[in-house]
């Protein structure tokens, strides 16, 4: 099979890693689930790409949705996929059995038992680890197309202390900044623009 020279390149610039940011461009507006959405990769498996919303906690804490666990964990939407499902990130530092690297710093899932055992003991706070009901998923081509339309942009290199962060109320602004002067007047726009 040809490929155009041009689309090869596409390809290639656009090929997916975990450990990405994805940030919802405000291209994304009328979208419940991702308008001023930061969204972390955390991989991808048989032609999947799957991530986390970052910055849209919820209204109810882990501890009204688990007896397991006593204490009044923050609890974040992660995205629109298996909303049912409890996911977590955590930092590295924290050891748990079948962990899976996002990157040096963080881990996603592992053993849910001993998180549990190790939020008993005061082993994991609240910084160490975010809680996520659901996730965001896409086939490759799907999000390629999504980035071909400006409905995201990436960032590779950015402070990964961001994604642990319970503080959500500028991370979308924050992150889209990173992108220059083409989103500064979104940046600094209210989410509702009734409220301006």
């Amino acid at each position: 099979m040809y490929i155009e020279p041009f689309f090869y390149s596409y390809l290639l610039k656009f090929k997916m890693e975990k450990n990405q940011i994805l940030v919802a461009t405000p291209n994304i507006f009328g979208d419940l689930y991702f308008r001023r959405t930061v969204v972390l990769q955390v991989g991808d498996s048989n032609n999947t790409i799957m991530g986390f919303i970052l910055n849209k906690k919820m209204n109810y804490t882990l501890n009204e949705i688990t007896p397991k666990i006593k204490k009044p964990f923050p609890l974040f939407y992660g995205g629109p996929i298996e909303t049912d499902s409890l996911f977590f990130i955590y930092s590295s530092k924290v050891k748990v059995k079948d962990a899976m690297p996002i990157s040096k710093n963080l881990n996603w899932g592992g053993d849910f038992n001993e998180i549990i055992e190790l939020i008993k003991h005061n082993k994991i706070s609240k910084d160490d680890i975010k809680f996520f009901l659901g996730y965001s998923g896409w086939s490759q081509s799907q999000l390629k197309i999504e980035i071909e339309e400006n409905s995201w942009e990436i960032i590779e290199h950015f402070d990964e202390s961001l994604v642990l962060s319970k503080k959500t109320e500028n991370i979308w602004k924050n992150f889209i900044k990173l992108k220059g002067e083409k989103y500064l007047m979104w940046s600094n726009s209210p989410e509702n623009p009734g409220h301006n």
